[in-house]
C-alpha cells in the first residue's frame, strides 16, 4: 500500500516508515535546568546595568517597564538557555554593543574571561576551559550555520568551514556546548548540509583554553599564497585583545616565515577586538635603516617595520579594538580594506561575574575616536566584497585581496 503526501509523490509503507524514524532519531539534548533563583539574577543584573551602564541619562522608567515584562516571563523558564534568551532580549533594548549576558552554555562566556583572565584565578581552570571542536555558529531560521572555524582545531583539521549547516551531532540536534561535553579525547559525528548536499564528518572532540587557543589559531592561520609569481604572507588575527597577539604578528612578518613574502594580508574578521591603535606603527615608514655588515657574509638590513604592500581584511563581525584599528589604516592609508563594513561596536565594556558563575558584559565608557563616535556606524572598506552564508566554501573577500595584491 502506498501513502501521498502533499506534494504528490508516492511513498511506500516501509520508506515512510524509515523516513519517520529518521526524524524521530533527532532530539534535543537534555536542557540544564536552573541551579540559582532566577528572579534573585534578573534583579542583581538589572541593578548592575543601573550601577554601571555608560549612559547615565538611558530612560529608566521604559527600563523598568521592559524589567517588568521580563519578570511575568521568566514564571515559563526552566531552563538555562531559556533565561539566557529572555535577558539578552532585554539587554538588547539598551542597543549597545559590548552589552550582553553569557552563561556556561555559551563558548564565548570562558574564551571572554581568557580574554580578562588576568583579573581571575588562574587555578580555577573552569572558568576558561571547555570542550569543543574549535567552531562559532549562528542561528538563523533554526538552521545552525558555521560562521568560523579557528585554525589549528579539530574542525579546521577536519575539513568544516564556513556556511556549513549543521544538522545533528552524534544524533542528536545541535547545542555549542552540550553537544561535545564530556567527549573530549573522543569523536563525534557530525552531518552537515554544504551546497545543498548532505555530508557526514567524524570530529575529535577536545579542551579549548580561552587564555590560549587564539594565539594557536593565529599561528596556525600563518601561510604563503603565491598568486601571479608573487608571494603573499596571510594571517588571521582571531583576537587582538593583549600584546602577545601583536608580537606573534610581528615575529611572523619581520623575521619569521612571511619576512621574504611580497605583499602580506591580515584578516581581522571574527573573534574579539582589544587592538591597541599604536599596533599600526608596524605598518609606517621606519624611523631608520639599520644595515649591518659582518666580516663574511651577506650584509644584514633592519628596518622594525612591514614596507611591502598590506591589505586588510574586516567583516560585520569586526568588533572594538579592530574597528580602531581599521579606522587608523585607513586614515594612514596604509593599504586597502576589504570585505564588509565593520560591526560598529566602538564602546569599552566590562565583564561582571555573577553570583551563578555567569558573566554580564557591560558597555560602562562611551568612545569617541577624532570626535566622532563610530558606535553603530563601523568602518568601510576601501573595496566592498560581501560574504553571505549563501557563499558556501567560497571566500571571495580573501579571493580579492589576493587579487590586489597580486597585481
Amino acid at each position: 500500500m502506498n501513502f501521498i503526501i502533499p506534494n504528490q509523490i508516492i511513498v511506500s509503507r516501509s520508506t515512510l516508515f524509515s523516513v519517520l524514524l529518521f526524524f524521530l532519531s533527532y532530539h534535543t539534548p537534555a536542557q540544564e535546568k536552573l541551579d540559582f533563583d532566577k528572579h534573585e539574577l534578573l534583579n542583581e543584573i538589572s541593578t548592575l546595568v543601573k550601577e554601571h551602564f555608560y549612559d547615565p541619562t538611558f530612560n529608566t522608567d521604559v527600563w523598568n517597564r521592559q524589567l517588568d515584562e521580563c519578570r511575568e516571563q521568566l514564571e515559563e523558564v526552566t531552563t538555562l538557555d531559556q533565561f539566557d534568551k529572555k535577558v539578552n532580549d532585554l539587554l538588547a533594548s539598551l542597543n549597545t554593543s559590548h552589552t550582553y549576558f553569557f552563561t556556561r552554555n555559551n563558548p564565548k562566556r570562558y574564551q571572554l574571561l581568557g580574554v580578562f583572565h588576568q583579573l581571575f584565578d588562574k587555578n580555577d581552570t573552569s572558568l576558561f576551559r571547555y570542550e569543543g571542536i574549535g567552531i562559532d555558529t549562528r542561528t538563523i531560521e533554526d538552521k545552525n550555520f558555521i560562521i568560523s572555524v579557528y585554525d589549528g582545531f579539530p574542525a579546521a583539521k577536519a575539513g568544516l568551514t564556513f556556511g556549513d549547516q549543521i544538522v545533528s551531532v552524534n544524533g542528536n540536534s545541535f547545542h555549542p556546548i552540550e553537544s561535545f561535553s564530556g567527549k573530549a579525547n573522543s569523536s563525534v559525528t557530525i552531518e552537515l548540509v554544504r551546497n545543498n548536499n548532505p555530508l557526514t564528518i567524524k570530529v575529535p572532540v577536545t579542551v579549548l583554553d580561552g587564555r590560549t587557543m587564539f594565539e594557536t589559531a593565529l599561528q596556525s592561520s600563518i601561510r604563503i599564497i603565491e598568486q601571479n609569481e608573487k608571494k603573499i604572507g596571510y594571517l588571521h588575527i582571531w583576537s587582538y585583545a593583549g600584546s602577545k597577539y601583536q608580537e606573534q604578528l610581528r615575529e611572523a612578518i619581520l623575521w619569521g616565515k612571511l619576512s621574504q613574502c611580497d605583499a602580506l594580508i591580515v584578516d581581522l574578521r571574527d573573534g574579539w577586538g582589544g587592538a591597541d591603535i599604536n599596533n599600526l606603527n608596524l605598518f609606517r615608514d621606519p624611523i631608520a635603516i639599520i644595515k649591518s655588515t659582518p666580516r663574511d657574509g651577506p650584509i644584514g638590513s633592519y628596518s622594525g617595520v612591514w614596507e611591502k604592500p598590506v591589505a586588510l581584511i574586516t567583516n560585520e563581525r569586526s568588533t572594538s579594538g579592530k574597528e580602531l584599528f581599521a579606522y587608523g589604516f585607513k586614515k594612514l592609508r596604509l593599504g586597502k580594506i576589504i570585505g564588509e563594513k565593520t560591526a560598529g561596536a566602538v564602546v569599552a565594556g566590562r565583564i561582571f561575574k555573577l553570583s551563578s558563575g555567569d558573566l554580564l558584559y557591560l558597555a560602562v565608557n562611551d568612545v569617541h575616536v577624532d570626535g566622532k563616535r563610530l558606535e553603530g556606524i563601523g568602518v568601510m572598506p576601501d573595496v566592498i566584497v560581501n560574504r553571505p552564508i549563501e557563499s558556501k566554501t567560497n571566500d571571495p573577500q580573501l579571493e580579492r585581496a589576493l587579487k590586489e595584491l597580486s597585481n
